[in-house]
């Protein structure tokens, strides 16, 4: 039976839009993607799924504007220039500590599917760890955090996010091979976005 059909999953989602885009050399969270930007991709999914709570990171009025009529709450990430560390540190302080772990999706993945979330929340329930998807031998993400982890989580610095703490504890963490390799694309840099411009 699906878990979609449930009631509830007691699990914080937590959607980073707070980027500087560099790499891309414009805001490639407003690029267009077939009929809409790409944030509201990441945005759309969160609202959809049952989530405990739904969180997103952004200095961004527009994303947030959009992401409050989908029901998320907006946390602004005052040090986003330093690094993304700093920007997951900021969602993770707001997030209450009565659900069982955290799930973060990049609002540059527009291609992350319901079912693939799904997948991950499965493991995740099964195995009380670390769940990170792996493409091809490569981690990505949305990675689930169980909340042991808040601490560590909260005083993330620093370019690097998540994986800082998951490379601390590879007793804790599960590397859960993905065959759905578009799903998991990120938009980071001209050449990504080439592909699907519009």
């Amino acid at each position: 039976m699906s878990l979609l059909s449930e009631e509830r999953w007691n699990l914080t989602a937590v959607v980073m839009a707070a980027g500087l885009s560099r790499r891309m050399g414009a805001d490639k969270l407003h690029l267009p993607l077939k009929d809409k930007p790409v944030f509201q991709y990441a945005v759309d999914v969160a609202a959809q799924l049952p989530f405990a709570a739904r969180l997103i990171v952004t200095n961004q009025s527009e994303i947030a504007a959009y992401a409050e009529e989908q029901g998320l709450q907006v946390i602004p990430s005052p040090d986003a220039a330093l690094g993304m560390g700093h920007s997951v540190a900021a969602g993770t302080q707001a997030v209450d500590k009565s659900t069982d772990g955290i799930l973060f999706i990049n609002a540059d993945q527009p291609f992350i599917a319901p079912e693939v979330v799904e997948g991950l929340y499965r493991i995740f329930v099964e195995r009380d760890q670390i769940i990170v998807p792996c493409v091809k031998g490569r981690p990505s993400s949305p990675c689930i955090f169980p909340m042991r982890f808040w601490e560590e989580l909260c005083g993330l610095k620093g370019d690097r996010g998540g994986r800082q703490v998951y490379e601390k504890h590879p007793d804790e963490t599960f590397f859960a091979a993905q065959a759905q390799e578009r799903s998991f694309t990120d938009l980071d840099i001209p050449a990504d976005y080439l592909p699907y411009q519009t």
